[in-house]
């Protein structure tokens, strides 16, 4: 009997042969390497930047129509909506997954961007969170499953943390936006500044200025010389996590609508920085408290002090604490998450 070849259709913002500038594209740059790995053949469709490049739906539906049999992952958190739409009332029978990117499919629901009774007729809406998946299942949807959000782990700096450190090393890397909580660490560093620790520790953000916000960003943060924005962080290869693992801990008091699991957990980890972050969206799923970061209450800048002084005194045990970061970061390498295994179960590769 011949067997049976393992087909899918992959559709989502991937920007293929350039390097990944966002979360969603490096997701979406390794689930399509791992489908070439994983699958018989794989046919993908680049919907990055879809609204400049609205004749992508015209090859959708060719890629649809000429791969008989194939399953369809959508990972597209722009043109996703569009597409379910789309699929659900075009009568082409087929299994149809969407791999969520980002944690605000639930507000996006609320929105009116999704439909349930669209999102109902998918054969598996995967989800980077338990938060989510209890979420989405009090909405009436009962196909969601977590698979934990995933990078490349293949490289692990080595860390020094033995030694005494004149000054500590905090460091913010996400998009630099007010709702990112980056006026929570202003004010904590100013508070901080004014109890005299000036010059024993110092704070850099990295990552992509919003236009709406520069100005105003600027000028916060210039009265202060230990609190500086250092531009882009490339983490493609080695020397940008040895430059990352220089730090000493990660600052992320987000308030984001979309955060899901960020990538910068994961980056962070690997570097070996433990993590003061809000109590918000899957922020306490992947960070333990007091054992890899601690978590703080949302839009509390006095309790961010707390902790950055905890570290500054060297009351925290932060070589401990590193250790469990870079063991933990293991775990969410891309090929120990997205396995054969787990597409046999979620049902996207048959079972031999």
């Amino acid at each position: 009997m011949k067997k049976k070849t393992s087909k899918v259709i992959f559709i989502g913002a991937i920007d293929v042969g350039n390097v990944a500038t966002n979360g969603e594209t490096m997701k979406n740059q390794m689930l399509l390497k791992r489908f070439e790995d994983l699958f018989d053949k794989v046919v993908a469709v680049d919907a990055y930047q879809w609204r400049r490049r609205p004749w992508v739906f015209l090859k959708i539906l060719w890629k649809l129509v000429g791969n008989s049999g194939a399953k369809v992952v959508i990972s597209a958190s722009g043109a996703a909506g569009k597409l379910y739409k789309f699929l659900h009332y075009v009568p082409l029978k087929r299994n149809v997954y969407d791999w969520v990117i980002g944690g605000s499919r639930a507000y996006r629901i609320r929105q009116g961007v999704y439909k349930i009774d669209v999102l109902k007729g998918l054969n598996k809406i995967i989800v980077e969170g338990n938060t989510m998946v209890a979420e989405l299942n009090a909405m009436g949807l009962d196909n969601v499953v977590r698979v934990p959000n995933f990078k490349p782990v293949d490289y692990i700096p080595v860390k020094n943390n033995g030694k005494e450190k004149e000054k500590m090393r905090f460091v913010f890397l996400s998009r630099v936006h007010p709702n990112k909580g980056i006026k929570e660490i202003v004010d904590a560093s100013i508070a901080l500044n004014a109890q005299g620790y000036e010059n024993r520790y110092e704070v850099n953000f990295y990552g992509p200025l919003d236009d709406n916000y520069r100005q105003e960003f600027e000028v916060q943060i210039a009265p202060m010389a230990n609190v500086n924005y250092r531009g882009f962080l490339n983490l493609m290869g080695t020397s940008g996590y040895d430059q990352l693992a220089g730090y000493d801990v990660m600052l992320f008091p987000t308030y984001w609508d979309g955060e899901g699991f960020p990538g910068v957990v994961i980056d962070a980890y690997i570097a070996g920085l433990p993590i003061i972050a809000s109590d918000w969206n899957m922020n306490r799923e992947v960070v333990t408290d007091g054992d890899t970061g601690f978590i703080i209450p949302v839009h509390d800048s006095v309790a961010l002090a707390d902790k950055m002084k905890g570290y500054i005194e060297g009351e925290l045990d932060l070589a401990t604490m590193s250790r469990k970061c870079q063991e933990m970061a293991k775990q969410f390498d891309y090929r120990n998450v997205v396995t054969k295994e787990l597409l046999v179960e979620l049902g996207l590769i048959d079972n031999e």
